[in-house]
């Protein structure tokens, strides 16, 4: 189990309500993160109170099968038939019963059932009040991890038993336990600077006048984990004037995959919210050009604000489906492919409830469309390189594989030699584990033909 994190609260209730707003909007359409983002920009909070709304909301959603497990331990009733609100506040309450010290169990129960009344959920109040009154005077049960079994563990580390089950297959128990432990810790905010002295000077005035100390990545010079709060350099100003992104390294990693250089023609096949998209586009330069695809309008938005902040005036947008589009000629083919994502669940942390078994077999048909669509456009002595943020073998090495099979003119090109020799696998893919690389996981391979 997690160890119990401990922070400052807030006494106001509006940044509870804020943390409740975001929960309740968890099952619709969209990431958990971007619904919180949105939030925290409307809200009129302090950056105390942001904190605490981002560790309440993003902790309760990663712990939800704890959480949900033990409360319904706590309810006479079906818990499962409870309504999507109720069990927002009762995931609330209980998150800061278990994992925040700081936060007093009364003073938790009490703030949460004055919540539901705030929310127009009176009616739930006193089942709130008794849940969380009997979950703070309960031992929660320990299951047994020893067993090894999928339940235990699934159990014991809030993943959904399914994915337990499905990495016990194909690695052994420590490993698994290993992958999610570190699932359930509070991801690092890497910070990518712009590639030019005066970008970095910035950052690290700023860094200095807000009392933080800046962590260099070993591998990515680029990147920086400001210590021991990211808070203040998150705010509008220094963002919107373009000096730095919020970007993991792990992906730095498959943009020097690509490996970029000045002047040449990249097509982004699926940009998403467009921080590879912005390091390609650096990179190549005013005289290069990057073809950035993208069929989410959420995502192209969120590209074009990128965009826009860092000033980049190098790319073309093409709305829409990839799949439906002609690709224009490129020196080189970046395929970042939609996946499960099981390599980036400490920083997604709704990834691992929405996900299903069946939609491996989806994404992987998906994956394969892409790749084919890609090699139509790839000419001799071009580039495709391959990406997932996934740790599956059927969406990495298995979708290789079965590419190549359909088309064998299609073979394997070497890293460039500036990636950490540790992060490439026997068969030379960049290939990140999160706990053992402490970077989100990650896969990528270069083709020609």
């Amino acid at each position: 189990m997690a160890a119990r994190e401990s922070t400052d609260h807030p006494t106001a209730d509006e940044s509870r309500r804020v943390a409740y707003r975001v929960l309740a909007q968890a099952g619709k359409r969209g990431r958990i993160n971007d619904h919180l983002h949105r939030e925290l920009a409307r809200a009129n909070l302090d950056s105390r109170q942001k904190s605490f709304v981002t560790e309440v909301v993003l902790g309760s959603t990663r712990m939800q099968g704890l959480l949900d497990a033990q409360l319904t331990g706590c309810y006479s009733g079906r818990y499962q038939h409870l309504e999507n609100g109720v069990k927002a506040l009762l995931r609330l309450g209980a998150y800061q019963i278990r994992f925040m010290d700081a936060v007093p169990d009364r003073a938790a129960v009490h703030t949460t059932v004055d919540l539901a009344r705030g929310v127009s959920l009176d009616r739930a109040a006193g089942l709130i009040n008794a849940v969380l009154r009997k979950l703070s005077q309960t031992v929660p049960p320990v299951p047994d991890i020893e067993s090894g079994s999928a339940e235990a563990l699934a159990a014991s580390f809030s993943h959904p038993r399914w994915l337990v089950q499905k990495w016990l297959d194909q690695w052994d128990r420590s490993k698994v336990i290993e992958l999610m432990e570190w699932n359930n810790l509070r991801p690092t905010i890497w910070l990518r600077v712009r590639d030019d002295p005066q970008s970095q000077s910035a950052l690290e005035a700023l860094a200095a006048g807000a009392g933080l100390t800046l962590q260099r990545h070993p591998h990515l010079p680029l990147y920086f984990a400001p210590r021991p709060s990211p808070a203040p350099l998150l705010e509008s100003g220094p963002m919107d004037r373009g000096l730095y992104i919020v970007q993991d390294p792990s992906a730095g990693a498959v943009v020097a995959v690509v490996d970029p250089q000045p002047g040449e023609t990249i097509i982004d096949l699926c940009a998403g919210p467009g921080g590879k998209t912005a390091a390609l586009a650096e990179a190549v330069g005013p005289q290069g050009q990057v073809h950035a695809f993208e069929i989410d309008p959420g995502r192209i938005d969120m590209l074009n604000q990128t965009l826009g902040r860092l000033g980049l005036d190098n790319v073309k947008l093409y709305p829409g489906d990839a799949l439906d589009q002609p690709l224009p000629a490129a020196d080189k083919i970046l395929v970042d492919v939609p996946c499960t994502g099981t390599g980036v669940l400490a920083r997604r942390a709704d990834l691992r409830w929405k996900r299903q078994p069946e939609q491996l077999t989806e994404l992987c048909s998906l994956q394969q469309k892409l790749l084919d669509h890609a090699a139509s456009a790839l000419a001799h002595q071009a580039l495709l390189v391959y990406a997932t943020c996934s740790l599956e073998p059927e969406e990495n090495w298995g979708a290789v594989g079965e590419f190549q099979q359909r088309h064998p003119e299609v073979t394997l090109t070497p890293l460039p030699d500036h990636l950490p020799s540790a992060w490439i696998d026997a068969n030379g893919a960049l290939s990140t584990f999160p706990p053992s690389h402490e970077v989100d996981g990650v896969f990528a391979v270069r083709l020609s033909r």
